[in-house]
């Protein structure tokens, strides 16, 4: 499935391989040999000191001279997947180590009122997202990259899972607060990490404080206000109901997935960028 999806590319909407059973070897064979999965820099030496250059002429090469030049476990797994040959079984669905959202903007950001806008919205995407997949995270994550693209990433572990717009908001607003966007923002995400199935738990002292303070944003009753959101959502489209912070500057528009996420997310695994 790799090498497949390498001839393709990475780039959204390019088309997919599609290998007919029978016809895997044929696939393979004038792939480069470093496309096999195991073939790092090492290997690759080694089989280049043999002339193999691709799938093909690996193919060819006697398994006795594979074993003695890799090792006995390494040279029978490249002799197999040369063939075509590999027990490990596909798994298409596997759950998100992290789910998270960026925006690249056209112009700097350098109003702290604005972003903390671009923040609502991305944090509402990615609460959304991880209640479909009916998971909670207790990382909360921002990423800021300047106009000179100099790139800060910041995080903080929550005593709780969280999975609602405002809880995300709240930890993002804070780590938000500790940095200077005077320079302009040029990119800016949220996103949440350290997931975990989304299960009740049990109420804290700390809980039932933050629910007195802000009982909009905690509890049982933003629960049902956001399985409420949800369904009104499902039937009338994502655009429905927004937070109101969105209503500003006269334009409603909740972000979508697929619109430039980073992190191990469906595909990554954290924040990229440098850690300042």
């Amino acid at each position: 499935a790799k090498p497949a999806a390498s001839v393709r590319g990475p780039i959204p909407g390019t088309g997919v391989a599609v290998v007919r059973p029978g016809d895997e070897r044929v696939f393979l064979r004038p792939l480069p040999v470093g496309a096999l999965w195991g073939v790092g820099p090492r290997t690759l030496e080694k089989l280049h000191g043999l002339g193999v250059r691709t799938v093909g002429q690996l193919e060819r090469l006697p398994l006795e001279q594979l074993v003695r030049t890799l090792g006995d476990a390494h040279g029978r797994h490249l002799h197999d997947l040369a063939h075509a040959v590999d027990p490990r079984p596909v798994v298409p669905d596997q759950r998100p180590k992290s789910i998270s959202h960026e925006e690249t903007f056209a112009e700097d950001i350098d109003d702290a009122r604005a972003l903390h806008t671009e923040l609502v919205r991305m944090a509402d995407a990615v609460a959304r997202r991880a209640r479909h997949q009916e998971v909670a995270g207790r990382t909360v994550a921002i990423k800021v990259r300047f106009g000179d693209f100099t790139t800060i990433s910041r995080s903080v572990t929550l005593p709780q899972a969280v999975d609602t717009g405002p809880a995300i908001v709240r930890a993002a607003t804070q780590l938000l607060d500790q940095i200077d966007i005077a320079p302009g923002v040029r990119l800016f995400g949220v996103g949440l990490a350290n997931l975990a199935d989304d299960a009740p738990h049990q109420l804290s002292l700390d809980d039932l404080t933050r629910a007195a303070e802000a009982p909009a944003a905690d509890g049982a009753a933003w629960s049902a206000v956001t399985e409420a959101v949800d369904a009104v959502r499902a039937r009338f489209g994502d655009d429905a109901l927004l937070p109101a912070a969105l209503a500003e500057g006269g334009s409603l528009r909740a972000k979508r997935a697929g619109e430039q996420q980073w992190g191990p997310d469906d595909r990554g695994s954290s924040p990229d960028g440098d850690r300042v």
